[in-house]
């Protein structure tokens, strides 16, 4: 068997290698040794619930891995909450200094100040234990650091590498909390919706799963005479095989790859017992991670897997999963230990158990193991066609992100920058429509009966389902076959929901994306009258006159401004003669072309709604971009059939969404939060006498103000990713 590029492991890294080396064309095969793809990332559904091996999460720091992992199955944006179990009580993560000390006996408080005025500061930089006594001192070392270090990798600290330390190490001033987030103190997260953190292996595999040989032992290189490494040979079911490829990557462990070439490197990896319990309550915690820093604890860390997604879980049981890599006779009997002594559980809480051990589950960073590296990475260097990428393949730290980032760098690199040519089954569908729904599948159905009548000669339909509950996916599926269905299986709001069709139109070539909610109709020569007026206009977006449903004579909105005094941002109600520009469009329905989105970027998902079509035309026009009303399209609007203008969720969206608007946007003077907040807040609570949803609103407005800003997502060609 002849392949272009021979993959050896079905991981993280491996999968994502044979995905983007397919989005350039090149050929590969993946062989993995084991019946199941994934490696540590993957999932098992155990007694109702998705359980992860150990605990993950994705953070990325690079927009463009995050857009991309998005695109492979809906994630669900966290704010970091963990504890840290110390000296019998429950600690803030990162811990506080202060807060430290304050659970200390005083004489141990005062030892950790002397020590720390007297740490030696000329110390060298060459293990963990010298790196913390260098900037803590030995007293803080002693009673904090080290134990929980050193359970770890099963090392005394002055064994274990200094790079753990730089990488790991967090302890807080009472002022981190007004820092930026750092890779050792995160904030954000994400994790998959449903399916666990699997989720994103399964949206890998699925992309390449005929090109992936599972069961298959992978025994050692194929040379030719010159000794030149032209393929590997590999084992299923006792029957050896051989494939020939141009080029070889390694994200098997380090250790492995160097025995191919009779090289032993001195270095090894830790065990993990992952030790999972089911537990008789709706949940054991509130936290997404447990840490536990005392000597006698054997839990490293625990995680809950309903915090991290409640979707489809059990109402009254939960499941944690402990790790543990320590060498214990009873991992299950020493986990539910640790959790009655920190007063988690009680013994009769666990229902069941099961633990699972990975030989390979964390490289152990000796000291020195650096120049062991660096010694093989000059045998990889006389084989320019065999490369090594992943964790446990570079003996190294690093996360999904940075994994993927690496793969596409080297499959780039092999491809020898080679432009990506979008494929698409037929160029000309250049209009898709996104259709965004949550239940109410009779408005849906009238939506999509409208859209059949279009007169337009060539457009695509995707439906972006948000969590409905009433069948709404099965019908349309039924009902509708011509119609793309994408299920997100959670409501993640209408930003981020309209960003999964978007993203899915533009990665198909659309020219042009419609966007509209399930509660309209349109008229058939709408997309006709919009596209003409974009290719006779310099716009970005293009909006029709959007009536009210029950009413075909009134204006519900044909665009927006803002109203500088009394402040607010209101409709536009009169129908111009020609295009005429707009300040704003509003999302219940437009148009919107390619070069919008490449050079303003898709929906801030910061909004989950309310404000995120005016931040949208607010980038647009600020990318030179004109936003133009198409007088002769139009459309029907019935107006707030999903959200209830009235809830007090409605009002705490309004009051959240609004500042994070004028943080982006706003100008003390011209545009001011204060001013209109203000003036808008006087309006509908004092003089309309809505005190009741006063509070809502102060709730969402303080929730603004605190929510860390990411950015806004960009069409794919616009990053690193084909």
């Amino acid at each position: 068997m002849y392949t272009q590029v021979v993959i050896l492991g079905a991981g993280v890294a491996g999968l994502s290698t044979a995905y983007f080396l397919q989005q350039f064309g090149i050929h590969s095969i993946v062989l993995e040794k084991n019946s199941y793809h994934g490696g540590l990332a993957r999932s098992f559904r155990w007694n109702d619930f998705w359980c992860d091996f150990s605990a993950h999460r994705f953070y990325a720091h690079n927009q463009a891995v995050l857009d991309r992992v998005r695109t492979l199955t809906p994630m669900i944006e966290h704010y970091r909450r963990s504890k840290i179990f110390f000296h019998q009580h429950w600690l803030h993560d990162p811990i506080d200094i202060l807060e430290l000390m304050l659970h200390l006996p005083i004489d141990e408080s005062l030892r950790i100040i002397k020590d720390y005025v007297h740490r030696d500061q000329t110390l060298v930089d060459q293990s963990f234990e010298h790196y913390v006594l260098k900037r803590y001192g030995r007293a803080l070392y002693d009673i904090f650091f080290r134990n929980y270090t050193e359970r770890l990798f099963s090392l005394p600290g002055h064994q274990i590498a200094v790079e753990w330390a730089q990488w790991k190490v967090r302890l807080s001033s009472p002022f981190d909390r007004l820092r930026s987030s750092t890779r050792t103190k995160f904030r954000q997260f994400y994790y998959p919706i449903t399916g666990g953190y699997g989720a994103i292996v399964d949206g890998l595999y699925r992309k390449v799963q005929d090109q992936v040989i599972l069961n298959a032992q992978v025994r050692e290189f194929v040379r030719n005479n010159e000794q030149l490494i032209q393929g590997v040979t590999y084992l299923i079911d006792g029957q050896e095989h051989k494939i020939y490829a141009d080029q070889i990557i390694s994200t098997l462990p380090i250790t492995f790859t160097a025995s191919l070439f009779n090289e032993s490197l001195g270095v090894d990896y830790q065990k993990v017992d992952a030790v999972y319990l089911l537990l008789k309550r709706p949940r054991m915690s509130e936290n997404h991670w447990l840490y536990f820093m005392d000597e006698i604890s054997t839990i490293n860390r625990i995680v809950e897997f309903k915090n991290m997604s409640d979707y489809d879980t059990p109402s009254n049981t939960t499941v944690v999963c402990a790790e543990v890599t320590r060498e214990v006779e009873n991992p299950v009997e020493c986990v539910v230990a640790d959790l009655v002594r920190s007063r988690l559980i009680q013994p009769d809480d666990v229902i069941d158990s099961r633990v699972i051990r990975e030989p390979f589950a964390y490289p152990r960073y000796t000291s020195g193991y650096l120049n062991r590296i660096r010694q093989f990475q000059a045998v990889l260097n006389m084989h320019p066609n065999v490369h090594i990428l992943g964790r446990a393949a570079q003996f190294s730290h690093y996360e999904v992100d940075d994994l993927l980032d690496h793969a596409y760098r080297l499959v780039q690199k092999m491809a020898q920058s080679r432009p990506l040519t979008i494929r698409s089954s037929d160029r000309s569908q250049t209009v898709w429509i996104v259709v965004l729904t949550l239940n109410n599948y009779s408005d849906t159905v009238e939506c999509l009966q409208s859209l059949r009548k279009l007169r337009y000669p060539s457009y695509n339909i995707v439906l972006v389902d948000n969590g409905s509950n009433d069948g709404t996916p099965q019908l349309v599926r039924s009902q509708f076959p011509e119609v793309t269905v994408i299920e997100n299986g959670y409501n993640l709001g209408v930003a981020a929901g309209y960003n999964v069709g978007i993203h899915y139109a533009l990665d198909r070539g659309a020219e042009y994306v419609f966007i509209m909610n399930n509660d309209t109709t349109v008229d058939p020569e709408i997309i006709n009258h919009l596209v003409q007026a974009s290719c006779e206009s310099n716009a970005g977006i293009l909006m029709p006159v959007i009536l009210y449903y029950h009413d075909s004579q009134d204006v519900w909105s044909a665009g927006a401004r803002y109203r500088l005094f009394p402040p607010a941002i209101v409709m536009e109600k009169r129908i111009y003669d020609g295009y005429h520009d707009l300040q704003y469009a509003i999302s219940c329905g437009f148009l919107v072309t390619r070069r919008a989105f490449e050079q303003a970027g898709l929906f801030d998902e910061n909004f989950r709604f309310l404000w995120d079509d005016l931040d949208l035309s607010q980038r647009v026009r600020k990318a030179g971009l004109r936003i133009i009303q198409v007088p002769k399209a139009r459309m029907w609007h019935k107006v707030s059939r999903t959200t209830n203008p009235a809830s007090e969720l409605f009002w705490q969206t309004h009051g959240e969404s609004g500042v994070i608007f004028f943080r982006r946007h706003g100008h003390p003077i011209t545009f001011s939060p204060i001013i209109h907040l203000g003036y808008f807040a006087l309006r509908e609570f004092v003089v309309k006498r809505r005190w009741k949803l006063l509070w809502p609103f102060l709730r969402g407005v303080q929730r603004g103000l605190e929510k860390p800003l990411i950015d806004v997502p960009l069409p794919k060609d616009r990053v690193s990713y084909p």
